[in-house]
């Protein structure tokens, strides 16, 4: 097992204990528009660079304590999954960078359009890359996501284009990431591990002190705490997708855009646009619309002998 809850084990079922893992992941991912912040006046690439490098220090100890790093062995003798790595790398690197800029110049509201539309562009992916069928609501839902982001434009000609290269690269990366048939720890160690001479490089040339100095007594320890808010949650939700339905996964997928959200209103003090009182009550919707289909889906599985 890759994460483990002890304080749940005995207590709850593997299901418990996953949801709990998952809902867990996106409470952090949530409340981090609350953290990025605190990094005002410090470049994003520097900030996404020091979060890529204290990854692989967390996730290359937890491969060693529980003996994975042979999956990372394995990965550099097949040409093609390394390939693979690579791309999955670099979508991850260009959507922490925008997120973080996006957080951090107080356009919180449209981040999180971009990770409500991604559930629908994933299904949208599907389709359109692995063959996979689309059932009518899911339709509806996809097709009520793009009227939504096209009334914004014609309405008020307000392109939300930091949402939807958000929502295109993460999609994107979570297609690489499917086909890659690999441990999501090792994974994502692989792909941090890619782009941190990159990160090195940066950090060396660009930051004074690696970044580490310069931002008050605190920012060290500020630097290495991202892990909490990214190699952490991520071994959480891979621990969820192992443990519950595909229903389950799809609905704590709106869990941290909508606390993100909620917070960039009552705590950043951001305001709503004309745009976004048309935009994200129709993407509201499609997202309802998605979760009855996948939890009607999963009722009818569970009917069949």
């Amino acid at each position: 097992m890759l994460f483990h809850l002890p304080f749940l084990s005995k207590e709850c079922s593997a299901s418990c204990a996953g949801t709990s893992a998952g809902l867990g992941a996106h409470l952090l991912w949530g409340v981090a528009v609350l953290f990025w912040p605190l990094f005002i006046g410090m470049n994003p690439v520097s900030i996404m660079a020091h979060r890529m490098l204290w990854t692989v220090v967390f996730l290359a100890g937890v491969l060693a304590f529980t003996g994975q790093l042979s999956h990372v062995k394995d990965a550099f003798k097949e040409k093609k999954l390394f390939l693979a790595l690579a791309t999955a790398a670099l979508l991850l690197a260009g959507n922490w960078t925008l997120y973080i800029w996006g957080v951090t110049s107080g356009r919180v509201v449209e981040s999180t359009l971009g990770y409500f539309i991604t559930p629908l562009l994933n299904v949208l992916m599907g389709r359109l890359f692995l063959g996979e069928k689309l059932s009518r609501a899911q339709a509806v839902a996809i097709g009520l996501a793009f009227f939504a982001v096209s009334a914004s434009i014609i309405a008020f000609g307000h392109l939300p284009w930091l949402g939807l290269v958000l929502a295109t690269s993460f999609a994107f990366y979570g297609y690489v990431q499917k086909t890659l048939r690999m441990p999501a720890a090792a994974s994502l160690f692989i792909q941090s591990l890619l782009l941190m001479p990159v990160a090195l490089l940066w950090l060396l040339f660009m930051e004074e002190g690696m970044g580490m100095t310069g931002h008050g007594p605190l920012h060290p320890f500020l630097l290495v705490s991202t892990v909490f808010f990214t190699g952490l949650p991520l071994m959480m939700f891979g621990y969820a997708a192992r443990h519950v339905t595909l229903a389950t996964i799809g609905i704590l997928q709106y869990v941290s855009p909508s606390i993100a959200f909620v917070l960039a209103i009552t705590v950043l003090g951001e305001s709503i646009k004309p745009a976004d009182m048309i935009s994200f009550p129709i993407i509201w919707v499609a997202l309802a619309i998605y979760t009855w289909d996948a939890i009607h889906h999963l009722h009818k599985l569970k009917e069949k002998p």
